[in-house]
């Protein structure tokens, strides 16, 4: 494969990457598919609302195991190899889900799902730099951005509709058909470089299982922590301990190795590394408020899943809107100013998001969408063009996978994080409230019988109709409560936001080209 590509890609390659481009695409999809369609699942399966985040929780898991090893399983059997097997399993996985009969097999084919997926997205990554001339790896990276991100927000819309339309199976069935063609298609166009199966004398097995251990750990704590009250149980303290003893010896490993199954040395590159940072911060700042808005019209505003899919989608239409715009910023602008936009608008989003109310209207959940979705390209393309921009093309399949897997950590840690920030606060600021709640105040002493009011048609001038007027007192301040704990998370998203903007002097790379 050349390093130095100056001249237009051929045919082949530019059809072998708009399939791995769709692929990747019905790939995304499919795994965050799910999000607007828990509560039918969780019917469906029979299983309770604590056991159902595990199929969404599941896929993150074998997603961030596959994403370290893919650079190097990519090279051991090829691109078109590798891509086509993962669609195989997908496509596999997708049929298993469609039929899953308990919690038990569907966790098992979501997981094949992301162990399959999660070598999709790097593969594209390290395709651009292999495949297309220097000067064209913005234009390039600007259409990924809209491939590889707008998927996370139309795909609530796509399952919400699909599940109201249907029922929650075909979300998997319809995958299925594209999945084959797909795999098909990689096979007899994907031409952009050969199997190294001289890897396989020196498979490094070791380092293959401290860094799935560290990573399983890791994910296993950041979902079950908030559940076990994070380090007051054994358990969680145990699984943590060991997730850094594995991250410990796993860099050990690698840096020590004469064969290692992910080269860490790529952290030298100063850019590489402060791009893994920033897409660190931007998993962080995009997903927590995206992953807060659904659950906030779900509990509070009683929005069924295909008007939450609705609003989440006007985010995914920004985000299309503003990819070539950000692309031709890129191109203009150094990367720091770039970056600027982009995070600087991150945290005017989420901080216009975190001013929910009981009755807001949908005008004024746009907004806080479309700022975040121009501003979500704009930190997106500076991060990857910075992270990969500078890599010898002999390494990019590994710097790829890393990048990749820090965008995930980013998000779950800060899902984990946030999740428990909600909860927490919610606790607080129901007690904050109770405490100034008094009968002996005028303003309640006169809400009471107003409240009683509103159940004497159905109970009468009972005891029951003001034990219920109560009831719906407690609610109401539950209510507003957790609206509190809602924008105080959402506002904290938007702190880290403007934070990062310190240390933006570290991106020193003008353009990409």
């Amino acid at each position: 494969m050349p390093e130095n590509i100056e001249q237009a890609p051929a045919r082949k390659d530019l059809a072998a990457f708009i399939i791995m481009c769709l692929a990747t695409y019905l790939g995304l999809i499919n795994i965050q598919i799910v999000n607007s369609s828990f509560k039918e699942i969780q019917g469906g399966l029979a299983i309770g609302p604590e056991q159902v985040s595990w199929v969404l929780t599941s896929t993150l898991i074998a997603e961030v195991i596959m994403l370290p090893v893919a650079g190097w399983l990519c090279r051991l059997f090829s691109t078109k190899w590798l891509f086509a097997g993962c669609l195989f399993g997908f496509t596999l996985a997708s049929a298993g889900c469609a039929i899953a009969w308990n919690l038990e097999s569907m966790i098992a084919f979501r997981a094949l799902q992301g162990f399959c997926g999660g070598a999709l997205m790097p593969l594209v990554f390290a395709t651009t730099y292999h495949v297309f001339p220097r000067h064209q790896h913005t234009a390039v990276m600007t259409i990924l951005s809209f491939v590889l991100v707008t998927p996370i927000a139309i795909a609530p819309l796509v399952g919400g509709w699909i599940t109201e339309a249907l029922t929650w199976r075909w979300m998997f069935w319809f995958s299925i058909p594209p999945g084959i063609i797909l795999m098909l298609a990689s096979i007899a166009f994907i031409k952009i470089d050969k199997t190294e199966f001289s890897l396989a004398r020196n498979i490094d097995f070791l380092g293959i299982a401290l860094a799935a251990a560290s990573l399983l750990f890791l994910i296993v704590v950041l979902e079950e922590g908030r559940r076990h009250d994070w380090f007051d149980s054994r358990l969680i303290l145990a699984l943590a301990t060991a997730s850094v003893i594995s991250a410990y010896l796993f860099i050990w490993r690698e840096l020590s190795c004469q064969h290692p199954v992910v080269d860490l040395k790529v952290f030298v590159n100063r850019d590489f590394s402060v791009g893994c940072f920033y897409t660190f911060i931007y998993g962080a700042i995009f997903f927590v408020p995206f992953f807060l808005l659904p659950l906030y019209l779900a509990e509070i505003r009683a929005i069924d899943t295909l008007q939450i899919g609705t609003i989440i989608v006007v985010l995914g239409i920004s985000m299309a809107i503003s990819s070539p715009l950000a692309g031709i910023m890129v191109r203009v602008l150094h990367l720091r100013w770039v970056a600027f936009i982009g995070f600087g608008g991150m945290a005017v989003g989420n901080w216009l998001q975190g001013n929910l109310t009981a009755d807001v209207g949908f005008s004024e959940l746009i907004l806080p969408q479309v700022v975040r979705g121009i501003s979500s390209q704009f930190c997106w393309l500076s991060c990857v063009i910075l992270a990969l921009g500078s890599i010898d093309p002999a390494k990019v399949k590994n710097a790829s996978s890393l990048y990749s897997l820090f965008m995930r950590l980013g998000a779950a840690v800060a899902i984990a994080v946030g999740s428990t920030q909600l909860e927490n606060n919610t606790v607080r600021h129901y007690s904050e409230i109770a405490d100034t709640v008094s009968f002996d105040q005028p303003s309640v002493s006169e809400s009471i019988p107003a409240l009683t009011n509103l159940f004497t048609g159905q109970y009468g001038a009972s005891p029951t109709a003001d034990q219920a007027g109560l009831t719906l007192l407690v609610e109401l301040v539950t209510q507003q409560a957790t609206i509190m704990a809602f924008n105080d998370v959402t506002k904290n998203t938007a702190l880290l936001s403007a934070m990062a903007l310190l240390l933006l002097p570290l991106f020193r790379r003008k353009t990409n080209q």
